[in-house]
């Protein structure tokens, strides 16, 4: 009780502290929007964003200025007057490559950091290390491009000197919000200004202002709108109706962490999901696509991302170009869906840790009365047969996107294995699967719903999932047994670098051998090779002959036919190895030593 009550209050605060980034962008989107003087809302977003970034401690931004070619610093907060002449080419160090890329940048590492302004001009590296003598060593920079459309403007960057990992993902994503609204205002300042200085183009420009201003109205209405429903929990589904209540046309959101879509009731989209996952699990643009299943199906696909990970796709039917209020409505729907996932898993990480943390519990309890409270705890009962298999991925340098597959992988295994006495759940990128049942009989269909999944997700995925199972009668203190087997089975398959399902009763000797290091392996391959381990032609000849030989269970008739030579030259060949390796088959010994130093070779060896 007291856990859940913890958790609660966990969540409690999680909700509170998202409800207070709303209100804090809310405010900001108003106090940059409060005038059109330029310098005024450069200084407004650069104050407005700092109380967005809160771990910032200083920031400026940079703009393009066509004459010169460069970014110049036109507003700074927490730095002195030296940073004026800071003064960056298009893709020199970080900004200029962010101005140049039109992507975000956020680096936790000073070494990083300073490795990313390798190309930054002496000049330049003097400039912002006066700029802020005290704390010259920057800790995590933040760098955003400030973007209107295809157009970027400038460039906002947030420094860090004190703290370590000071700036964070969820200051990414906050900004990223904040950055389309301050690259409107400062667009509409720039056209006020423009305004100002060219009194021939007035009617012009104030008509183009107009039409800027409706659409920012229009566009913060719609924000306004679908973020009141996340911070009133109406949930993933209650956002996705209402963007279909506002749009001319109408879309689907297709939930990658969950291998579904919303709303349901447009199932020919089902016959697709796999294929726009594929396609644009790595893009970050929209575009136009078509589908070819009975029918062909054209639509438009905007990708859901929160920093490298992605989170889904909104998907609208139809070739022809949207409506602006469909983008406007689309755009801002995304941004309040990618916030309102990351919320959703938050809680899903707190709950599976808490699973995690009762499963191992439950694994070390030997007396039976506590098991079972322990199991109803996990939602599960005793029963006589019991099976544990663990999956992890593996191929993915990115841990998030790891994360990320994990849970679409453990989405569909949910989906095809829906038994009443199990447990599936995912942490730290392994996928635990925990049943009983009555007898054994089941014990076949689990390992065949596990291989089939498993099957499906290699086919469709460059990152590889691998997995390990056991099975068997059950009495408090077991299953911790079966867990480890279950792990053997694991590394086995690590080791052999290959995927799929292995049960543990199908490693056979190797598990003698899995936990030895592979030097030690390899040292005992070397001894027993000896004079045939090395690059001579003539040797490399004679081991081949002495593992076909080995391999064919010392068959000469088999092991001459396999290798196109005569029996006495195989006979010859045969006794030069063992003068050579001192060795005689006859020998017991010798032959076991031999025969286990290539089943070793072939298992953990070779390619």
């Amino acid at each position: 009780m007291e856990q859940n009550e913890a958790l609660l209050k966990q969540l409690s605060r999680e909700n509170q502290k998202a409800q207070n980034h709303v209100v804090n962008l809310m405010e900001s989107f108003r106090a940059i929007n409060s005038t059109l003087e330029l310098d005024e809302v450069l200084k407004k977003i650069m104050h407005s964003a700092l109380k967005i970034v809160e771990t910032a401690e200083a920031g400026y931004i940079q703009m393009y200025d066509a004459i010169s070619d460069k970014l110049i610093v036109k507003t700074y907060v927490g730095f002195n007057e030296n940073i004026k002449f800071f003064k960056v080419n298009i893709g020199e160090s970080i900004t200029g490559k962010v101005f140049r890329d039109g992507d975000i940048r956020l680096i936790t590492s000073t070494e990083e950091i300073y490795n990313s302004m390798a190309n930054l001009s002496e000049e330049n590296l003097e400039f912002i290390t006066k700029a802020h003598q005290n704390s010259p060593t920057i800790k995590s920079i933040l760098s955003v491009p400030v973007a209107l459309g295809t157009k970027t403007m400038g460039v906002m960057t947030f420094h860090c000197f004190d703290v370590e990992d000071g700036l964070s993902e969820t200051d990414l994503l906050l900004l990223q919000s904040f950055a389309s609204q301050a690259a409107t205002a400062l667009y509409n300042a720039q056209l006020h200004t423009e305004v100002q200085n060219s009194l021939d183009e007035v009617i012009h420009l104030s008509k183009k202002l107009k039409e800027t201003n409706a659409m920012l109205e229009k566009r913060t209405e719609i924000h306004t709108h679908l973020t009141k429903l996340s911070v009133q929990n109406k949930g993933l589904e209650a956002i996705i109706l209402e963007m279909n209540k506002l749009m001319e046309r109408k879309l689907v959101y297709a939930d990658y962490l969950e291998g579904n879509y919303v709303p349901q009731h447009i199932q020919h989209i089902a016959t697709i999901l796999d294929d726009i996952f594929l396609l644009f699990a790595n893009k970050t643009e929209a575009s136009y696509v078509s589908t070819y299943d009975s029918v062909q199906i054209d639509c438009y696909i905007y990708p859901i991302r929160s920093g490298s990970v992605f989170l889904g796709c909104l998907i609208v039917e139809g070739n022809t170009p949207l409506l602006q209020p469909d983008q406007l409505i689309i755009e801002q729907g995304a941004l309040t869906l990618s916030l309102e996932i990351m919320r959703l898993r938050s809680q899903t990480e707190i709950l599976y840790k808490k699973t995690y943390e009762t499963y191992h519990r439950f694994l070390e309890i030997r007396n039976l009365q506590q098991a079972e409270l322990v199991a109803q705890e996990l939602g599960i009962h005793h029963d006589h047969f019991l099976q544990i298999a663990l999956i992890e991925l593996d191929g993915n340098a990115d841990l998030l996107s790891l994360e990320n597959d994990a849970l679409l992988l453990l989405a569909h295994l949910k989906e095809k294995l829906r038994l009443e006495n199990s447990l599936l759940f995912s942490y730290n990128n392994k996928i635990t699967v925990l049943s009983f049942t009555r007898d054994s009989a089941g014990e076949g269909m689990i390992t065949n719903i596990l291989k089939n999944g498993m099957n499906w997700w290699n086919e469709r995925f460059t990152v590889v999932a691998r997995g390990g199972i056991s099975t068997g009668q059950y009495s408090p203190g077991q299953a911790k047994d079966y867990h480890m087997k279950a792990e053997k089975a694991l590394l086995h398959l690590k080791k052999q670098k290959e995927k799929g399902l292995l049960h543990y009763r199908d490693i056979g000797i190797s598990t003698l051998f899995l936990h030895h290091p592979a030097e030690e392996i390899n040292s005992f391959l070397s001894e027993t090779f000896s004079v045939l381990w090395n690059n001579n032609e003539t040797n490399d000849e004679l081991l081949h002959t002495l593992f076909t030989y080995i391999q064919n269970n010392r068959s000469m008739a088999t092991t001459a036919k396999e290798l196109h030579i005569h029996t006495n030259t195989l006979y010859h060949r045969i006794k030069k190895v063992e003068d050579l390796l001192k060795i005689d088959f006859n020998h017991y010994e010798d032959h076991l030593k031999v025969l286990l130093a290539v089943y070793l070779y072939n298992t953990f060896m070779a390619d």
